[in-house]
């Protein structure tokens, strides 16, 4: 039976792993490493140039998504907190597919199908001006193809008094 000294160490090990972020890493760790340090990532998407972006959501449940983006040789060159207006204001419209979207904010927190319009909907939710509760809408043609984007309210925020 392993020691008490091996178990506590273990779960100390355990619990800072967990606490281990993606802005935590450091330019010039390995594609290994990150995945070492934070776990499997939400989504993997390859770069132009022969990058990759391992991306870690915390969507819907919270208004996080970090891209950590790997070079050629697999060593970080950029950490990139994504729910910001900045970020969204570089979707363009009549260019972005969904493809550009999914890869740049990664799953959204909520979908929408807009029938009569013939659109769909992705909503992301962030904060913007400091902690105020957003939501940025991103509307798609049948063809997947941005067609434009809209800052709002989060729903989800107003339905449940503000807790999420």
């Amino acid at each position: 039976m392993p020691s008490f000294r091996v178990l506590l160490t273990a779960l100390m090990l355990a619990f800072l792993a967990a606490c281990a972020t993606p802005q935590s890493l450091r330019p010039g760790t390995t594609l290994d490493e990150a995945r070492a340090t934070l776990g499997r990532p939400t989504g993997t998407y390859p770069l132009p140039g022969g990058g990759t972006r391992l991306q870690y959501s915390n969507q819907p449940f919270d208004q996080s998504v970090w891209n950590a983006d790997f070079d050629a040789q697999g060593r970080l060159v950029r950490v990139e907190q994504m729910m910001t207006d900045a970020a969204f204001a570089q979707v363009r419209s009549g260019k972005d597919t969904r493809e550009d979207v999914l890869r740049d904010f990664g799953l959204p927190a909520q979908t929408f199908d807009f029938r009569l319009q013939n659109e769909t909907g992705w909503m992301y939710r962030y904060y913007t001006y400091g902690n105020f509760k957003a939501a940025m809408f991103v509307y798609f043609d049948p063809k997947g193809i941005v067609l434009r984007t809209e800052p709002g309210l989060d729903p989800w925020s107003i339905q449940d008094g503000g807790r999420h």
